[in-house]
């Protein structure tokens, strides 16, 4: 009899529910199989596809969309051996061309890129908006300053977002936080926009709400936004995510003297379904303040993380 390996479970789940990045992750682990193997072997079958696109494609930053692309997707599942057609089910629909769509924002739903996605969803629902609701501006820089007292207490996370439209009309931006210690969060200090509707799923620890901009915009345009999340939650960590669109992330974390964590450090997890990743250590400075900064990031989930003990 065979043994039970919990990685299968989570191929199967994942072969059920998608994202297509995590699937086809989990199957060329499962396979046994490196890249260069999997590429010689796809090359073999004449369905030649490159190292850098197998890469891509598991990372999230691109899906097959093109006919030899996916026929070489077709061939890749009989050499993995997943069933046919399990992985391209998982495909959404080809990414939007064109001279401003030709970066989408974001690889990940929503209610993929999150824990408690159902949390999520009746907090908009609540608001009377849905999960798309989160993805019609894409953020093209991000840059986000928090504080964290004397306490130990995350009290505020500023963001400053440049946006882009992605389609005509769009005259609010929908934002979403999660705290794992739910607990009530403001949203103050807005510029070039104002606060609208807010709503909470305290079982779940979300908060969403929209912030209504100075004017509609056009598809494409871009325009400036900031605002401060208000909270006092012990939190050890601040995970931002970040879409294909995304082409300057700047991530810093202010503690105050006296107070210092023991530790500060970074990972990266492709999805909320991977584990967490490598933990690469990050000094404070002399202003006590880490930081993460990176152009064109891979989209997934960043975290800067800090222990005190």
């Amino acid at each position: 009899m065979r043994s039970h390996h919990p990685e299968g479970d989570r191929l199967a789940e994942a072969l059920a529910s998608g994202p297509f990045s995590l699937a086809l992750r989990l199957a060329l682990k499962s396979s046994g199989l490196s890249l260069d193997r999997i590429q010689v072997r796809l090359r073999e079958r004449d369905a030649a596809v490159s190292k850098t696109a197998l890469s891509n494609w598991q990372s999230g930053r691109t899906q097959p969309e093109r006919a030899d692309s996916l026929r070489a997707l077709a061939v890749l599942e009989d050499i993995v051996g997943v069933p046919d057609g399990a992985l391209s089910a998982l495909l959404g629909p080809p990414r939007p061309r064109g001279r401003w769509l030709a970066q989408a924002p974001g690889d990940m739903r929503a209610d993929q890129a999150w824990a408690r996605p159902d949390g999520l969803a009746r907090a908009l629902q609540r608001m009377g908006a849905s999960i798309d609701s989160v993805s019609k501006m894409a953020k093209v820089a991000i840059h986000i300053v928090g504080v964290v007292d004397h306490d130990q207490r995350l009290r505020s996370l500023t963001h400053h977002l440049t946006l882009r439209a992605e389609c005509d009309g769009v005259d609010r931006h929908t934002i979403a936080h999660r705290s794992d210690l739910p607990r009530s969060v403001d949203v103050t200090d807005t510029v070039g926009c104002r606060l609208g509707r807010k709503r909470t799923d305290m079982e779940t620890g979300f908060t969403t709400c929209e912030l209504l901009l100075d004017r509609p915009l056009r598809a494409g345009e871009l325009m400036s936004v900031a605002y401060t999340i208000r909270t006092d939650a012990k939190e050890p960590y601040h995970s931002q995510r970040v879409g294909r669109a995304t082409r300057v992330l700047a991530v810093q974390v202010r503690f105050t003297a006296g107070t210092l964590p023991v530790r500060v450090y970074r990972t990266y997890l492709p999805s909320i379904g991977d584990p967490n990743g490598e933990q690469v250590e990050v000094p404070l400075g002399a202003s006590y303040t880490a930081q993460v900064t990176t152009a064109d990031p891979i989209p997934g989930i960043y975290r800067l993380c800090w222990d005190w003990d």
